[in-house]
């Protein structure tokens, strides 16, 4: 059977949340699928890594930036993902942020019944508390009609971050502005939220659909930097200190990155009988 859609990530030395997600992906997709990465000139240790351990999916493809490509943080992001758009040939696309998976079985079979005439997309909401829109799926971990959003010409690259125009902000205005809704996958973080699988893992954000008991996605947040930005808030002084705090940022990002991925990895492995078929 032909495959229905095409996951779309981008590569920025998260080398270790893209392999969770192809385990959680390969465990989890009811539909045939392919993945699509393009690599931003990671490290070549991480790429080398990446490049070798998707050798055992015959289903993902990896792309390397083009040489001379110099582009930094959320531009490099948008920029990458206009490339790994315009690759996309199935009925449906998925983006996926490195460090964000879908933890339910058959979460695809279960979005794609979302869409109807007017809902075109349908995805993870953003941050509460952020200064980006809440009402409109963020590209965390969205899925969409192909053909629609190629319609709207969307431009991923970002705008002015200052005002909320990151990477993906033309998503919530082309499809509002063209008639279209989208479904959100309702945000929580665990710097409040403190009921679900990651509660004990700092800054977090879980996703969940109404309707469906259980986590539906989540996302590490800060991958590419080993979360270390995200412990400046809600943490002990000693992450804020001048040049060393950073380190202790780093080492406890590497030491919950670990534990992330392997709560992923449990998640899904109850949804999945020891003959490796879905439950």
């Amino acid at each position: 059977m032909a495959d229905q859609i095409t996951i779309c990530i981008t590569h920025f030395n998260d080398t270790d949340f893209i392999l969770n997600s192809l385990y959680c992906l390969q465990k989890l997709t009811k539909n045939p699928y392919k993945v699509i990465i393009r690599d931003n000139n990671s490290k070549a240790k991480n790429f080398k890594k990446l490049e070798n351990e998707i050798k055992q999916y015959p289903n993902v493809f990896l792309y390397k930036a083009e040489k001379g490509f110099n582009l930094k943080g959320s531009l490099a992001h948008g920029t990458a993902l206009n490339y790994l758009v315009n690759k996309i040939d199935t009925k449906y696309g998925v983006i996926l942020d490195a460090d964000c998976t879908f933890l339910m079985k058959h979460w695809d079979e279960i979005l794609i019944k979302e869409l109807k005439d007017q809902v075109k997309i349908i995805g993870t909401q953003a941050s509460p508390g952020g200064n980006k829109p809440m009402d409109f799926p963020l590209m965390f971990a969205i899925l969409f009609e192909t053909e629609t959003l190629k319609h709207l010409k969307i431009d991923f690259r970002p705008k002015d971050i200052s005002q909320g125009q990151d990477s993906g902000h033309e998503l919530r205005e082309k499809y509002l502005s063209a008639g279209f809704e989208g479904i959100l996958l309702e945000a929580k973080n665990t710097r409040q939220y403190k009921e679900g699988p990651f509660a004990e893992i700092l800054g977090v954000e879980e996703y969940y659909l109404s309707g469906y008991p259980g986590i539906f996605a989540c996302h590490f947040g800060r991958g590419a930097t080993s979360g270390s930005a995200k412990y400046k808030k809600d943490t002990s002084f000693i992450y804020r200190i001048p040049k060393i705090g950073r380190l202790f940022r780093i080492m406890r990002g590497k030491k919950e990155i670990k534990k992330w991925c392997a709560i992923c990895k449990a998640i899904t492995n109850k949804q999945i009988n020891k003959n490796g078929e879905r439950i």
